[in-house]
């Protein structure tokens, strides 16, 4: 039973990040017929995020209360019926507003099915969600070999209305094969410790520097000389490593604990900043792995900081606060674009890495002063 659930959730944040990564691939076209510039582009991104961030710590406290597997069969089917709606799409506002909706449904997802997972999987809980967290690498890749062949031969909206279909089937088979809830808490608190803050901010920093990444990937390849077709393939072969910089991450962080935050967020900065340079197809290899590790290792840790009281709270608010700086990064890096050029703009990037990378230093001094204090007493 533990192993279907796992492939089954982790199958419905596959189709979620699918369906949000849809976009970026399909930039250039998109601008072209509504005529925006990259900042509205971006905003197609932040339009999403931000609903998505909202719905966080709700998501978490109510997955715990009415079921965690029950919220999250609603979540696959929501996401998929309104990001169906794309094909009746016909301006920029139009467009806006469908990702939002999709967004709210989305966001109704992360917070259950990791307070899920960490409860069902406790003694190997950083391998466990590794898997879970293969989601943003697959659901990224398969995003454009999927949407862009659509595009190209029919027109970009029907791309996501086949993702719709796959992703609604996963939705009906998560509620037959798995029977009841497989884990609820007896008692429900709302509360967020003060020891989440430091690392809900990195969160915001590096969600930033993800999303400004790949919502400009394709486009950023294309300036620099790369083809369409190439920098699409490239866009996918990132998020194909990252499957595996995911359970990597998952397993370094069941054996070096917290300490693998600092690790990945350093190495995450000094790749992007190799990318930014050089624009060099070779960089994306490495930064598959370590950008993707990121978000096991940030889950997992995130975890060890709750109770099983407010597990669905805690793991809610950690990722709110990220999206929210996920909702800044693709506007602010589009906005960067628009005005000093993709090089320029590209350095952003590794700087917001290496202050997240400040800032979790700064929690490792403290939690370390902490146990100290404990440990003397």
């Amino acid at each position: 039973m533990r192993k279907k659930l796992l492939a089954l959730v982790s199958l419905g944040w596959i189709f979620n990040y699918a369906h949000r990564m849809a976009i970026p691939p399909l930039i250039p076209m998109i601008k072209a017929e509504l005529g925006i510039n990259n900042a509205e582009a971006g905003l197609l991104m932040t339009a999403l995020l931000l609903p998505y961030a909202l719905v966080q710590v709700p998501a978490g406290y109510f997955g715990d209360r009415i079921g965690r597997k029950r919220l999250l069969t609603l979540s696959i089917i929501g996401y998929s019926l309104s990001s169906a709606l794309i094909i009746f799409a016909r301006g920029y506002w139009d467009l806006l507003a469908i990702r939002a909706l999709y967004g709210i449904f989305s966001g109704l997802y992360y917070a259950p099915a990791t307070a899920l997972i960490s409860e069902v999987y406790r003694e190997r809980k950083g391998s466990a969600l590794g898997v879970f967290m293969v989601g943003p690498p697959v659901g990224s890749g398969i995003a454009p070999l999927i949407v862009v062949p659509i595009a190209v031969n029919l027109e970009w909206r029907y791309a996501f209305l086949v993702l719709s279909v796959l992703s609604t089937m996963i939705g009906i088979a998560l509620a037959l094969a798995v029977r009841g809830e497989v884990s609820r808490p007896s008692r429900v608190t709302f509360s967020i410790p003060r020891n989440v803050f430091l690392l809900s901010a990195a969160n915001f920093i590096v969600l930033a520097a993800f999303f400004g990444l790949l919502t400009f990937l394709v486009s950023f390849l294309v300036n620099a000389g790369v083809s369409l077709e190439t920098a699409s393939l490239l866009f996918s072969l990132l998020s194909v490593i990252g499957i595996a910089g995911s359970l990597v991450g998952g397993g370094l962080y069941d054996r070096i604990g917290r300490r693998s935050v600092a690790v990945v967020f350093g190495l995450n900065a000094l790749l992007t900043l190799l990318l930014a340079v050089t624009a060099s197809p070779w960089v994306i290899l490495p930064l598959g792995i370590t950008f993707y590790s990121v978000g096991a290792i940030v889950t997992a840790y995130t975890s060890e900081k709750a109770t099983g009281e407010n597990l669905g709270s805690v793991m809610g608010f950690v990722n709110m606060v990220g999206f929210f700086g996920a909702t800044v990064g693709p506007y602010l890096v589009g906005l960067l674009i628009d005005h000093f050029g993709y090089e320029k703009a590209f350095l952003s990037i590794p700087a917001m890495y290496m202050l997240a990378w400040a800032v979790i230093k700064l929690e490792e001094g403290i939690e370390g002063r902490k146990e100290r204090r404990l440990s003397r007493t």
